[in-house]
């Protein structure tokens, strides 16, 4: 054990408190292990993240199809632990733009950005969906659960509502003139099916890499949405690989594919 995982152990026991939680938010922490190791983090709630151990097969696919130059599209960014991460590994001459619609998120990607110098980064504090609108956003107390209000997945007891705005990728691209996706990576609590339909011209146009998660307490809805959303992007001519599981003791089920264009040679 670290001295700095030594230190998080300690900080976290309930017995301190408040005080813990200051101390655990008043220290700037270094990532462990992984893609990321080195780089810095804002204190997160998920503390798998200053480990380095959060989805090891999603980050080892980031590393493996992520290249210098390249543009990584961050949809349900969280704190933005995968977008520091990529933004690293497209380097200087790539970008990463990050898509969040929970504002406490957006601070800390901002914040994690700012330490680790990644100037290669522009974040976006909106929801992605099928259609651009306004529409209500379902807070639990773990800050990656939030949902839709529309999503397939919602809290059992949300903790808090919040009117958000919703963009569908086609044109919020366009709208702002983003640079065309390498690759894009879509964790948004049960839209999924959503982000990629609402996206399909520029699947169509720019052929990105496609690596999407997901995940439902229910087994068979579990299987017959991720059976859906593989076919859907089957259907736009990808290959599809479902990567090893990120959670294999998890009670709660969760699921990665990578898509990759079959006319790339990466497609195999």
């Amino acid at each position: 054990m670290t001295f700095q995982e030594g230190l998080l152990r300690l900080l976290s026991l309930r017995l301190l408190g408040d005080v813990g939680q200051r101390l655990l938010r008043g220290r700037l922490w270094t990532i462990e292990r992984g893609e990321g190791a080195g780089l810095k983090v804002v204190y997160p709630q998920n503390h798998d993240y200053i480990l380095g151990s959060s989805e090891r097969p999603v980050q080892n696919a980031l590393a493996t199809q992520l290249h210098s130059g390249d543009v990584f599209y961050d949809v349900g960014a969280n704190v933005g632990f995968f977008s520091i991460v990529a933004a690293r590994l497209v380097g200087s001459e790539g970008y990463v733009y990050s898509f969040e619609p929970v504002e406490e998120n957006i601070t800390s990607i901002r914040e994690n950005a700012k330490v680790n110098k990644l100037e290669n980064m522009k974040s976006f504090e909106v929801a992605v969906g099928r259609m651009s609108g306004n529409e209500d956003l379902l807070l639990t107390e773990w800050n990656g659960g939030a949902s839709l209000s529309t999503s397939v997945v919602k809290p059992a007891v949300p903790a808090s509502t919040r009117n958000v705005r919703v963009v569908a990728l086609d044109d919020f691209i366009q709208a702002h003139n983003l640079r065309a996706p390498t690759l894009v990576k879509i964790d948004v609590e049960g839209s999924e099916l959503d982000v990629v339909q609402g996206m399909s011209r520029t699947i169509a146009t720019s052929r990105p890499i496609l690596l999407y998660e997901i995940d439902d307490g229910n087994k068979k809805a579990f299987s017959s949405r991720w059976q859906e959303l593989d076919q859907l992007v089957a259907g736009f001519g990808y290959r599809i690989l479902h990567l090893e599981e990120s959670y294999p003791t998890l009670k709660w089920n969760v699921g990665h594919s990578l898509a990759v264009p079959v006319e790339s040679p990466d497609a195999g």
